[in-house]
């Protein structure tokens, strides 16, 4: 597995916790599977993953849900659990 540095600047606990699933999600997707699996230790910022209500990381929600659809469309045996 390789990691990549992508520069943040300043920024929220929260707000870095959503950017670094939006990264994986897009990773993921990026190859032929059918199951995501999200391990993460702040499961209030994996359920704003899919919050469209607005907060400050509302941004990354919107990358990630059209992530997201992408996948969903594409198989209707795809799935992700957190």
């Amino acid at each position: 597995m390789s990691f990549s540095k992508v520069s943040a600047s300043r920024t929220t606990a929260s707000d870095a916790e959503l950017f670094a699933i939006r990264l994986e999600v897009s990773k993921v997707t990026s190859i032929d599977i059918e199951h995501i699996i999200i391990i993460t230790d702040s499961l209030g910022s994996a359920g704003k993953t899919v919050d469209p209500s607005v907060y400050s990381g509302q941004a990354y929600f919107l990358v990630i849900c059209s992530i997201l659809r992408l996948f969903f469309c594409s198989g209707l045996s795809h799935k992700i659990n957190f």
